[in-house]
């Protein structure tokens, strides 16, 4: 049997960037928002991997915003 190979490389998933938000307030303020549309999608009646892609959208969304304001 094959082992399981672990997904992370030095502290970050393959083939990710890691961020790090700098406040406390502002993790939680991301965390918030994550929840909140993936609660919406889901009492939507969204399958979870339709959830989980609004979510992801939703950040790349808002990141290229803030990259255009630079």
């Amino acid at each position: 049997m094959t082992a399981i190979k672990p997904t992370l490389v030095r502290g970050k998933p393959r083939g990710m960037e890691m961020v790090h938000l700098g406040s406390k307030e502002s993790r939680e303020f991301i965390e918030s928002e994550a929840i909140d549309i993936f609660t919406t999608m889901t009492n939507g009646g969204c399958t979870f991997q339709q959830a989980l892609g609004a979510v992801f959208l939703s950040g790349m969304n808002l990141a290229h915003a803030l990259e255009k304001n630079t």
